[in-house]
């Protein structure tokens, strides 16, 4: 969700779910004020006035593919915080976000459910041979092979096509999310945004952070100019503080096992 790009593939590993019962006070992310509206096919839609949370610096810095990366509550604002926040590791790499950005929606974004987001995607890499062999080519497409020696074949996407909620044709869309996260692919990345803009949407589940237990709210808004920054919060050392001792309250989100 912000410009520190996902390498490897995350969420191979983790650790022992854990629940706390101490409570602390974390007030630095909005939480979504406006309803969201559920559709029957399973999309949803963000309405005016819907505030998300955005890890970064203080103005709109879209990545290279032009797309955003926000989650909403303060659950998910303080795991970002924690995770891509000013610590020594993103200091040193040039990645750490120094602000909290609240964002709010200008006009409704539509967003897929996850099935449309796997179904659409291997429709993409089907009929796009380049795509497919650039996919095939990087780490990523190891999420759904899990052998470097195979690659992903038409066969695969036509069964992934029929069967969308299914844990290959979910693998895949997380392995494709993966690979939309790297600025190495922001061309391809590109191509995948223009195909669900396309469809009609605005912006689609993040299934690399939410299928790997990073947030349970993570999105890609991919028609920008919907939304805007309207406040921000500085990470401090106390906000930066503030925001580890909350997530220590929390407990630990699942990994999905439809990419384990």
């Amino acid at each position: 969700m912000s410009e520190m790009y996902h390498h490897g593939i995350k969420g191979m590993h983790w650790g022992i779910r854990k629940k706390e019962s101490v409570t602390t006070d974390f007030s630095y992310g909005q939480e979504g004020s406006k309803q969201i509206k559920k559709h029957s096919d399973g999309s949803k839609t963000f309405p005016v006035g819907f505030v998300f949370n955005r890890v970064g610096q203080e103005t709109l810095d879209l990545n290279q593919s032009g797309a955003l990366y926000v989650s909403y509550g303060k659950q998910d604002a303080a795991r970002y915080v924690k995770s891509l926040g000013p610590t020594l590791v993103g200091k040193l790499l040039g990645t750490a976000g120094t602000t909290i950005q609240h964002i709010s929606v200008k006009e409704p974004l539509k967003v897929p459910s996850d099935e449309t987001v796997a179904k659409e995607t291997a429709s993409l890499l089907l009929s796009n041979k380049k795509l497919r062999d650039n996919f095939n080519e990087s780490i990523y497409s190891m999420v759904v092979t899990e052998d470097f020696t195979k690659q992903i074949t038409s066969d695969d996407l036509q069964k992934a096509i029929k069967n969308p909620s299914g844990k290959d044709a979910q693998k895949l869309a997380y392995g494709v999310s993966s690979f939309l996260g790297d600025g190495n692919y922001a061309d391809d990345s590109k191509i995948v945004y223009d195909h669900f803009r396309s469809k009609g949407y605005d912006a689609i589940p993040d299934l690399h952070d939410t299928l790997s237990g990073t947030s349970t709210s993570a999105i890609i808004v991919i028609n920008p100019k919907k939304v805007n920054v309207t406040s921000t919060t500085l990470i401090t050392k106390d906000v930066m503080s503030s925001g580890k001792d909350y997530v220590k309250t929390l407990e630990k989100l699942p990994v999905s096992d439809l990419i384990s």
